[in-house]
């Protein structure tokens, strides 16, 4: 975390969990409020800076989108896989300058950058960690694009569009309620959020927003699911993270095969349930009654009525059967 960033993030009491906030010992609540929009830093996303005369090249022989189509005012959802078709992790791509950088979840970004890098071969490209060199945070919910305007910024209408203005990159991602990732130097984005918050708007942790992301139905690939999924089963082609179009790429074959000729019987679904229990990335989903499992949880996080609502791969032909989770947690898709 840029280290400005966090003494600022300290002194309006956020809580730290090692490199994400975990959320604010004080935080505006609905009583005062002038917006529904919430405040999120995220810097638990890690950034991959990838530079050199190869680097659109390089990364169009790896990702799933067309990188030729990356523009400074249009970013990509994505995804890397492995040979075997398997999502390693998601990641969002945007240009800044001759840059172009990869945001992915903090946990993956030495490990996704060391297997990326055996790729790298003779061309002309370098992948460099670039997680502290810049400030990002989110601000989402139906006040947010009003908020954003007020404080002398125009944003972007379209998914994965992007706006910049005065150092400050606004890009808006996936969902019908409006969410948007800031981007910028911290002595841009400082006086940006505190102008934010003097509106009285809430500033939540990491679980909140990936909470957001599960209702936005954005999945997350974390350490205990990377590989466990082809590109289907997490709804990418639905989210525009595919190009069909673009030619071969590592895990391309058979991604287009099952694009194709079809045969992927697990798909992504929205599913809510009541457990007391922390629901992690990987926990099963079984029948109820039985040890049978039929889903995995891609990611779980509870929302402020105290409902679990996740993210779960499921068979096909397990989406009308009774689930549960721990064996005894009933759970209900959401269609």
């Amino acid at each position: 975390m840029n280290v400005h960033w966090k003494a600022f993030l300290a002194a309006q009491g956020a809580r730290f969990d090692d490199a994400r906030v975990s959320g604010f010992a004080q935080s505006h609540g609905e009583s005062g409020a002038t917006s529904n929009a919430v405040l999120a830093d995220l810097s638990h996303e890690g950034l991959i800076a990838v530079t050199g005369g190869d680097a659109r090249s390089f990364l169009q022989g790896q990702l799933s989108t067309d990188i030729q189509e990356l523009t400074p005012k249009r970013g990509q959802l994505s995804s890397w896989s492995n040979a075997k078709g398997r999502v390693v992790t998601l990641c969002r791509i945007f240009q800044r300058d001759e840059i172009i950088y990869l945001a992915l979840p903090q946990p993956l970004l030495a490990p996704v950058m060391q297997r990326l890098s055996t790729y790298v071969l003779r061309s002309k490209a370098a992948l460099t960690d670039a997680s502290d060199a810049s400030v990002r945070f989110g601000i989402a919910g139906e006040g947010a694009q009003d908020l954003l305007q007020k404080a002398g910024l125009t944003p972007p209408p379209g998914v994965n569009e992007q706006a910049h203005q005065d150092g400050t990159w606004l890009m808006r991602l996936q969902g019908r309620t409006p969410r948007y990732a800031v981007h910028g130097p911290a002595e841009a984005l400082i006086p940006l959020w505190q102008e934010l918050q003097a509106k009285r708007v809430r500033t939540a942790g990491e679980d909140h927003w990936a909470l957001l992301k599960i209702l936005a139905g954005e999945p997350t690939v974390y350490p205990a699911t990377s590989e466990h999924f082809v590109a289907q089963m997490l709804g990418l082609e639905e989210l525009g993270a595919i190009n069909f179009r673009k030619g071969c790429y590592t895990g391309q074959e058979v991604i287009a095969r099952a694009h194709y000729r079809g045969g992927v019987k697990r798909h992504l679904a929205h599913a809510r349930c009541q457990t007391p229990e922390p629901v992690s990335p990987g926990t099963a989903v079984n029948l109820r009654g039985q040890n049978q499992t039929v889903a995995e949880v891609v990611d779980a996080r509870r929302d402020t009525k105290g409902e679990t609502r996740m993210l779960v791969v499921i068979q096909d032909e397990h989406r009308a059967s009774p689930l549960a989770l721990y064996g005894k947690e009933d759970v209900t898709l959401v269609e």
